[in-house]
């Protein structure tokens, strides 16, 4: 095994346990600091790939901008206590029956449109550009969906909240 192999399993193990640490942890500010530890830990694997544009771009848009986006909504919401994540409603279960059909059915798009990751060594804006347009179109509008569902999400939490 040579240094490269190495600090790809070491960079993939922090990533991993920033991961962990957004989802675990009971505290927002650890999480959006274990978000941002998994940005960095993704940003050198993708420069160990041979990828700067990939790596500039997670720095840039993701660690620069969405992290202190999360932590500057964390900061104003003044979030003192950990609510629970837990819910066994009926809404709380057709929750998770949703995610896991949407996973579901990601994997089999995945599966059905074989889509081919692009080779690391030419991975230019413009290959990067194409490639979002064609061959991985699919998986660039199911990102948008999870993304609109998300946001769609968090609006009927505030409006819950507001309510009360």
């Amino acid at each position: 095994m040579n240094l490269l192999d190495i600090l790809t399993y070491v960079f993939a193990l922090t990533a991993i346990l920033g991961a962990f640490t957004v989802v675990m942890h009971p505290n927002p500010l650890y999480s959006a600091l274990g978000l941002l530890l998994n940005f960095f830990s993704l940003a050198v694997l993708y420069m160990l790939l041979k990828s700067p544009l990939l790596s500039l771009i997670q720095i840039i848009v993701y660690s620069g901008g969405i992290v202190v986006f999360f932590l500057f909504v964390v900061m104003l919401l003044n979030l003192r206590s950990p609510q629970s994540d837990r819910d066994f409603s009926f809404k709380g279960i057709f929750a998770l029956i949703f995610f896991l059909l949407l996973a579901i059915f990601s994997i089999f798009g995945i599966i059905t449109f074989n889509l081919q990751p692009l080779q690391p060594a030419y991975m230019s804006a413009k290959v990067i550009g194409k490639y979002m347009l064609t061959d991985g179109l699919f998986a660039f509008e199911l990102s948008s969906f999870v993304l609109l569902v998300a946001i769609i999400a968090a609006v009927a939490l505030v409006k819950k909240e507001e309510s009360k």
